[in-house]
């Protein structure tokens, strides 16, 4: 009977040894998101969404009777070097599941990283193709936005000749070219003016706008977005404005330039949840992942359930098996290779607030 005490005490020290997860040892969820500078709104109403989720999974005794646990690294307004840098360190720590990035440039250069090193990754916000197509460890809750800027330009040209005017910026760019595409299927006659990424002046830009004499206006110059409103208004074009989402927080920077301005967006979360964040935070949600990034903690969890197992191969084997999803960003359909599709919405700013249309 001793023998066998013994046996099993080194059998139990073994198991300890080799790292094997205990009940209350948490499962990490890294999270690289635009914590600081001009638009971290975004990381934060991420940071949120997915912190609601987590308090939900816990208070109901976790995943595979473990915890979960939010590590974030702030990508510091989207610099695709510290982004990379974030996911390294969050490697190290033996983080294998991450939620992010927030924008396109960064999501773009830590992707094949991920993949890489076999890292579960999935983006609340990221707008452009070729983020999850990388490889199928990498997930996109927010459908590709050349999509709404087809549309958008398709709507624009309604009112006659449109002006598009985007960045160098790969998302800003994207949206530029597809708006222009929409635009001129519709029958309009486009001017596009592409700007350098981060121009923070916009005053030839907006010269040559004045100059088209345009029936309506496209922005997708997003990053200084308040910037190049207020500078084409200065202009005197007073002609209708179009924008590629658009957050509360660039609407306050320039109200009167955006008054009237549409918005295509994919960002319809449910009335439930809206109450929800409201209730914690005193805010309305907004852009970045308030619904996406508790919606991406909820999958997560329940491929491990579903798995039992919080093995990356595993999970995101299961994630790839995912046809739809109704969560409280909306009903969504997986594609096949990572990223949904949902049904776009139209909103529009009245008294310098973002309302339906």
């Amino acid at each position: 009977m001793k023998q066998l005490s013994i046996i099993v005490l080194l059998l139990a020290f073994a198991g300890c040894a080799s790292g094997a997860a205990t009940a209350d040892q948490p499962i990490k969820i890294g999270g690289i998101l635009m914590m600081s500078g001009k638009h971290a709104t975004w990381g934060v109403n991420a940071e949120r969404g997915a912190s609601m989720a987590i308090s939900d999974i816990n208070a109901k005794g976790g995943v595979l009777g473990r915890p979960l646990t939010l590590v974030v690294e702030d990508n510091q307004g989207d610099n695709a070097k510290i982004a990379v840098t974030a996911l390294h360190k969050l490697n190290s720590e033996g983080v294998r599941f991450v939620l992010g990035p927030n924008w396109s440039p960064s999501g773009l250069s830590v992707a094949p990283v991920a993949c890489e090193e076999g890292i579960v990754m999935i983006s609340p916000s990221l707008g452009v193709p070729g983020f999850n197509e990388e490889c199928d460890y990498i997930f996109n809750l927010w459908p590709h936005d050349d999509k709404l800027s087809s549309i958008v330009g398709k709507k624009a040209a309604s009112y006659g000749q449109v002006a598009v005017l985007g960045s160098q910026q790969v998302w800003e760019h994207t949206q530029a070219m597809a708006a222009k595409d929409g635009a001129e299927k519709a029958g309009s006659t486009v001017l596009l003016e592409i700007a350098q990424e981060g121009e923070r002046d916009f005053k030839a830009e907006s010269t040559k706008i004045k100059s088209f004499e345009p029936d309506a206006v496209v922005l997708t110059a997003y990053s200084n977005i308040d910037i190049a409103g207020k500078r084409i208004r200065e202009m005197g074009v007073e002609v209708p404005f179009y924008s590629v989402i658009l957050d509360q927080d660039l609407v306050s920077r320039a109200p009167e330039a955006f008054e009237g301005t549409v918005i295509a967006t994919w960002f319809s979360p449910s009335e439930a949840h809206v109450a929800r964040y409201r209730a914690a935070y005193f805010e309305e949600p907004d852009l970045g992942g308030a619904d996406t990034g508790y919606d991406a903690i909820m999958l997560l969890a329940e491929a491990m359930e579903a798995t039992r197992s919080t093995d990356p191969v595993k999970v995101k084997d299961y994630l790839n098996g995912l046809e739809t999803y109704e969560g409280v960003s909306g009903f969504l359909t997986f594609d096949g290779e990572g990223a949904v599709t949902k049904p776009p919405v139209f909103k529009v700013v009245r008294d310098g607030k973002i309302v339906e249309e």
